[in-house]
C-alpha cells in the first residue's frame, strides 16, 4: 500500500487548511475558475494537490487520532486516488452536514467521506460509482428488549445530523424524538449511558465501536436499508469523476482495495455487507 506524509494533516492544521479554502474561494466568488487549476482535463482546487473532504468522526473510516494526525480507511483510500492521479493528496475535514454545501462552493475536489449518494445529494453533485455498501443498523443497550426497529415504543432515537439516518428515523411510528449528534463515537456513548433508547447508524461502524471502546451496546434486529459510500464531486467537473471512478477500479483490479480494506476491517467491504 503506497501513501503520503503529505496527506496527512493534524486536528490543529485541519482548521487553517479549511480556512484556506474558504478564503480562496470567497477571492473567486466561488463561481469563477480564475483561482482552479488545470490539470489532465479537469480543474482542480489547488494546482498539483487533490483536495478531498470528509469529518473527521467516522472512526475507523475517517477521524483524528491521540496525536493529532488524521487517519482512517477513507483517508488512505484518498491518498491512494491522489497517487493514482500523479497528484499531492490534501485531506481537510468539516462538519459531515456541510461537505455538500462546501464541494458545491468549490472549497475542494472531492468528499472521500463515507457519503451515501441519495437522490437528494445527487441533484447538488455527481458521484462515481460505490467504494462499499453497509447497512443501516440498530443499536440498543445490551439490556435492552427492544429486538427491532419494530419495538420502539416512544423512543427517542440518537443519529448523527446530515446523515440519511435521520431522515429514516423520523419517519418510524414508534420514534418520539430524534436527537442528532456530531459524531457516532458521541452517539453510541450516550446510548450506552442511556441518554436515548436506541441509535442508527452503519453496521460496519457500531460494530468497530464496540470491539474498540466496549461499550455496553448490541445491535438489534436486520439492517434497516442498504447504506452504500460513493465519492462525491462538483457537477461541473465530471472529467475529474471519471477520472477518479477509473483509479478506483485500478485500486480494486490490482488487490490495493482488498489489502486497505483487510488492514481496517478484516475483510473485504467493497462487497455488499447487508448479510
Amino acid at each position: 500500500m503506497r501513501t503520503s506524509s503529505a496527506g496527512r494533516v493534524t486536528r490543529r492544521t485541519a482548521a487553517a487548511l479549511t480556512g484556506c479554502l474558504i478564503a480562496a474561494a470567497l477571492a473567486t466568488g466561488c463561481g469563477g475558475s480564475s483561482a482552479e487549476a488545470e490539470e489532465g482535463g479537469y480543474r482542480l482546487v489547488e494546482d498539483g494537490k487533490l483536495t478531498f473532504a470528509m469529518s473527521g468522526q467516522y472512526r475507523p473510516f475517517n477521524y483524528f487520532e491521540d496525536d493529532g494526525e488524521l487517519a482512517g480507511f477513507d483517508v488512505e483510500l484518498g491518498n491512494e486516488l491522489a497517487e493514482r492521479l500523479g497528484l499531492e493528496p490534501n485531506p481537510v475535514t468539516g462538519p459531515f452536514n456541510s461537505l455538500v454545501a462546501g464541494l458545491k462552493a468549490k472549497r475542494y475536489d472531492l468528499i472521500v467521506g463515507s457519503m451515501s449518494p441519495t437522490e437528494e445529494r445527487r441533484k447538488q453533485v455527481d458521484f462515481t460509482g460505490e467504494y462499499y455498501v453497509s447497512g443501516a443498523q440498530l443499536f440498543v443497550e445490551n439490556d435492552s428488549a427492544v429486538a427491532s426497529v419494530d419495538d420502539l415504543k416512544d423512543a427517542r432515537v440518537g443519529v448523527v445530523l446530515g446523515t440519511t439516518f435521520e431522515e429514516y428515523a423520523q419517519k418510524q411510528p414508534g420514534v418520539a424524538e430524534v436527537k442528532t449528534y456530531n459524531s457516532d463515537n458521541e452517539m453510541l456513548t450516550e446510548l450506552s449511558n442511556g441518554r436515548v433508547d436506541a441509535a442508527i447508524t452503519t453496521k460496519l461502524l457500531g460494530l468497530y465501536q464496540i470491539k474498540q471502546t466496549g461499550i455496553d451496546v448490541k445491535p438489534a434486529g436486520e439492517i434497516l436499508f442498504p447504506d452504500p459510500a460513493a465519492i462525491a464531486s462538483q457537477k461541473s467537473n465530471s472529467e475529474l469523476t471519471a477520472e477518479v471512478d477509473k483509479a478506483l477500479d485500478e485500486i480494486r483490479d490490482d488487490g490495493t482495495y482488498a489489502r486497505l480494506s483487510e488492514k481496517w476491517f478484516g475483510t473485504d467491504i467493497s462487497q455488499d455487507a447487508r448479510s
